[in-house]
């Protein structure tokens, strides 16, 4: 199969050094670890390291192994390949490596081509699969007629990845045992980093700290943004004139509770890696890809390729469930409900991974506490948090999904059909009735049904729905009483358990609770698919209000009635001349390219730019910022609108040209940033790939205009 997917980069994207380190790069590996750095291979935020590694799968994650500084000496001249900035005696001193660059691709795994006179080096970084291990693959080839000699310096660290340190911080126990440098840190005495070359000669420096790194993207955020690492061997490895080899280097980090310090120390050994270690386990993790691509189907379509390639970065291993979960964003998030259950389909259905579906969503029924399932997974293993009112309704929407993909997969066979349909009838139909039920009498942040059938929600400073931010007793952007777009997915909650105790019912012989409840709750979506539209609906505007609370009106123009519309249900719950006009308002003013604006430019309360210290950030996250995941509602809303035409799908192609080109040209290679600025030129920002962002585009990519 012919890999479509990969991304491909010259030299016209480094012309300078700002703009060489603009663009990022993500690998991952199945536990929430990750690498990443710039395009031309060097750092510029405190997430970026050749291995990140999570010690309890998928949070606890540590920078290990930040970089290898490679130094070449070609035809008696030296060569520093370092990419980098420091700031030394109050300026700011800059290592210009890339100008020898050539050539970089990705395609999960990053590859750096540089080419000095007659000696070539080809660079490619991998996460070894399920495991905290990077492997680099150094090949050299010397067409010049001495030899040659590469010279790297890696850089280690041992630090919580949103975090930096200083000098005097950086304290490791080493031990070298033939071709392995172990390390372990003081600040955390039971983990190991093993870091082995398959040759070369270790050289111990007198000097064994890199001093403060400076780290663009933090200084952009109005911080110090100044990192120091451990260096404390380089390694030279000759390469003879007219010759070709491959290096190998595989640095893992161990963890045990049973030996720690010293007892850690002493278990290292030297690990014998060949020359073609690191090659090996770089082809597996194409094959891997590779293998997920063509599982997904529609791999002649670059753009559905790259979309699978990059979905898989956010399934990960849960090592608390034993289950897989799904991450909400690179490079900081762990597992959000609301962002899970938002970016499932496109994730998980739309590649037809559906025994991680599975695991996701029984996961979820397990944490099932007073008829919510929770918002978050703590970063530090704390008990989760369950503060949001649309994971839970989010919950249906996944669940039906799971159902219609699977019975209408032709590859699956009749049996794996009956399968699923026994997993959602046994394990997720109870746990809806509960949440249902729980909504209904009344649960935590004010959280009840009103006697009309809609869906009240939060008070206080409480922040439960998408727009969710607070500064200190600040609620941004309050939306307490009825959401737009929570009552639309109340109503698809319902409408969904009508729909699976009809279908049950159908297919048992004791159906009386199947039957009892397909009326009941078909009655009941009835009364608030009328009270919906009587409260949310503006005549005056000629679109939905945002927020109603008793005569409490929030007519903001919002893209929250762009979710409202894009539901399975709501296509039967709104005439079409109020879609097409919602459609066309929020394609006219919220629209820009890679997302829709929360709020519309010409509102008092908009915000265009989001940038600067995150108190800054903050007040704009809501308030005119543009997200990406909306696209997908955007695309769903308007072929719902306008039907299913050859001109309505060229329409929806157009909205997405410009996620196409961001995923190749900004920000994160291959990835979809979580929002933007609202005012032009729309720059990235947040989350370099959100979980939602990829999700919704490949749903909508997927359903909407593939089918």
């Amino acid at each position: 199969m012919a890999k479509n997917y990969v991304y491909q980069y010259d030299k016209k994207y480094w012309p300078d050094y700002h703009t060489a380190n603009s663009l990022e790069w993500v690998i991952t590996n199945g536990l929430g670890s990750y690498g990443g750095g710039t395009l031309t291979g060097g750092l510029s935020r405190t997430h970026q390291a050749y291995l990140i590694a999570s010690l309890h799968p998928p949070i606890e994650r540590y920078v290990t192994l930040e970089m290898i500084s490679d130094w070449l000496k070609v035809e008696d001249e030296g060569y520093d390949l370092e990419t980098s900035q420091h700031l030394i005696d109050g300026k700011t001193v800059y290592k210009n490596g890339y100008e020898y660059l050539t050539d970089v691709s990705y395609d999960g795994t990053i590859g750096f081509r540089y080419a000095i006179k007659h000696f070539t080096m080809h660079k490619t970084i991998a996460l070894k699969r399920e495991t905290n291990t990077v492997v680099i693959d150094y090949t050299l080839k010397n067409g010049s007629k001495t030899d040659a000699t590469l010279v790297m310096t890696p850089w280690f660290n041992f630090r919580e990845h949103n975090t930096l340190t200083s000098a005097e911080q950086v304290d490791f126990s080493t031990i070298l045992t033939g071709d392995t440098l172990s390390l372990v840190p003081s600040s955390y005495p039971n983990a190991r980093i093993d870091f082995s070359v398959s040759e070369g000669t270790y050289f111990e420096k007198e000097d064994k700290i890199d001093r403060d790194s400076q780290l663009q993207i933090e200084v952009d955020l109005e911080t110090e943004g100044l990192c120091s690492h451990y260096t404390p061997y380089e390694i030279e490895v000759s390469v003879p004139s007219h010759c070709t080899k491959h290096v190998s280097v595989v640095c893992s980090v161990i963890t045990s509770d049973s030996l720690k310090g010293e007892g850690l120390l002493q278990a290292a050994s030297d690990c014998m890696v060949a020359s073609d270690t690191a090659n090996r386990i770089i082809s597996a993790v194409n094959e891997y890809y590779d293998a997920l691509i063509e599982q997904a189907g529609h791999s002649d379509d670059p753009l559905y390729s790259r979309l699978v390639l990059d979905a898989d970065h956010f399934i990960v291993k849960r090592e608390s469930t034993g289950k897989k979960t799904i991450l909400a964003g690179y490079p900081w998030f762990t597992d959000w409900g609301r962002d899970t259950m938002m970016a499932f389909t496109g994730l998980t259905l739309c590649t037809r991974r559906y025994e991680d579906a599975k695991e996701i969503l029984e996961t979820f029924a397990d944490y099932l506490h007073n008829g919510m399932i929770p918002n978050m997974f703590p970063d530090n293993g704390a008990e989760p948090l369950y503060n949001s009112v649309d994971a839970s309704l989010g919950y249906f929407f996944a669940t039906f999904k799971l159902l219609i993909y699977t019975e209408n997969d032709p590859y699956l066979s009749d049996e794996e059909k009956e399968y699923y349909r026994e997993f959602v009838k046994e394990k997720l139909y109870p746990a809806l009735k509960t949440i249902l039920k729980s909504y209904m009498e009344g649960t935590d942040y004010s959280i009840y049904m009103l006697p009309n059938g809609l869906l009240h929600a939060g008070s206080n400073l409480d922040q439960i729905t998408w727009m969710d931010v607070r500064v200190g007793d600040m609620v941004v952007t309050p939306r307490h009483g009825c959401p737009v777009e929570i009552n639309a997915l109340w109503y698809n909650a319902i409408c969904t358990v009508s729909y699976l105790a009809d279908r049950f019912a159908n297919s048992c012989s004791d159906n009386k609770d199947y039957v009892r409840d397909a009326l009941h709750y078909g009655r009941l979506a009835i009364s608030v698919r009328g009270a919906f539209l009587e409260t949310f609906w503006n005549p005056l505007l000629n679109y939905f209000n945002d927020v109603v609370d008793g005569d409490a009106i929030d007519t903001s123009f919002r893209p929250n009635q762009l979710i409202a519309l894009a539901l399975p249900f709501s296509r039967n719950m709104v005439p079409i001349t109020m879609k097409r006009a919602v459609v066309d308002k929020a394609y006219k003013e919220l629209y820009i390219g890679t997302g829709l604006r929360s709020l519309g430019e010409k509102d008092p309360n908009y915000h265009g730019q989001y940038r600067g210290a995150l108190s800054k950030r903050d007040l704009s996250y809501h308030q005119g910022t543009a997200w990406a995941f909306l696209i997908g509602s955007l695309v769903t809303a308007y072929k719902n609108a306008y039907g299913n035409r050859s001109q309505v799908k060229k329409e929806l192609k157009k909205i997405l040209e410009p996620i196409i080109l961001h995923m190749s040209e900004e920000n994160c290679i291959g990835g979809i940033c979580e929002i933007f600025e609202g005012d032009s030129p729309h720059s990235g920002r947040g989350c370099y790939t959100q979980a939602w962002s990829t999700g919704e585009t490949l749903r909508a990519y997927s359903e909407d205009i593939v089918q």
